[in-house]
């Protein structure tokens, strides 16, 4: 199935599933998640799986030695379809710059990203980042007020609570003699929360159950509205493009409630 919608955002999205790429939407791109160099993910893809022109690769997992020669070959490889490179390790800087210094580099270390100074020194080496899921919609605001460059914000997502290079879910099935299962939903028993756990040879990543949706307001100095669909059909994912209601638990984070996530002044 195709789906034909023109926009006038710019959209980043993430090719969490192959149907993902059946979607026909102007100003749209896609997020490659890439094998060997991922967590977090339920699917992952070779640069040869690749066809989309202007496609970006995401880079997410702490880089050891044998990643960084997984990632020097990357770079040296046919990239010719490739507009950039999305990533959390700062490693990725140097190399993309030293093989590949044409393409643009966003910075995907959204914990780190909560104030603009931060980010604006963050953007003195690379093109753009994801701002913060942890910050109030006050601030984002007054991040993109004061940032040199446009940033990518956290549009429709499911937000990254943790990332642990441990196998959690192994070492725990593990221990009490379960079956081993790389992907399950969890309910934490004291706050009620939900969260989706993935677990791969690279670590675990945790994230809160309920979509991130911060469609109903306005914002300015955007690269791309980024999308994570997870696992949702392609009719869900252009109802959400085009901003209309959708059948799925979701939240405003901690854009109207603040969080301690710094000390705060005297």
């Amino acid at each position: 199935m195709s789906v034909e919608e023109k926009v006038i955002n710019k959209y980043l999205i993430m090719v969490s599933n192959p149907h993902v790429l059946e979607l026909k939407v102007k100003n749209l791109n896609f997020l490659f998640p890439i094998k060997d160099l991922c967590v977090g993910v339920n699917k992952t893809y070779t640069i040869t799986e690749i066809k989309n022109r202007d496609a970006y690769l995401l880079i997410n997992r702490i880089l050891d030695r044998q990643a960084l020669k997984i990632l020097e070959e990357l770079l040296n490889s046919d990239l010719s379809l490739i507009k950039g490179i999305c990533f959390t390790d700062l490693g990725v800087i140097n190399l993309v710059k030293k093989h590949k210094p044409h393409l643009e580099l966003i910075y995907f270390g959204s914990h780190n990203t909560t104030n603009y100074q931060t980010i604006n020194y963050y953007l003195e080496y690379c093109d753009s980042l994801l701002i913060s899921t942890d910050i109030t919609l006050p601030e984002i605001n007054l991040i993109l007020d004061k940032a040199i460059k446009p940033l990518v914000l956290p549009y429709f997502i499911l937000p990254e609570v943790m990332y642990s290079r441990r196998y959690l879910l192994t070492n725990y099935q593990t221990y009490y003699n379960l079956p081993i299962k790389k992907e399950i939903e969890l309910l934490e028993p004291i706050s009620k929360e939900k969260f989706l756990v993935f677990e791969n040879e690279y670590g675990s990543v945790f994230y809160n159950h309920n979509f991130l949706d911060y469609r109903k307001y306005k914002f300015h100095n955007i690269l791309y509205y980024y999308i994570n669909p997870y696992n949702l059909d392609n009719n869900t994912i252009l109802d959400i493009i085009k901003g209309k209601e959708v059948s799925l638990i979701t939240s405003e984070g901690f854009l109207n409630k603040e969080t301690i996530y710094k000390l705060k002044g005297e």
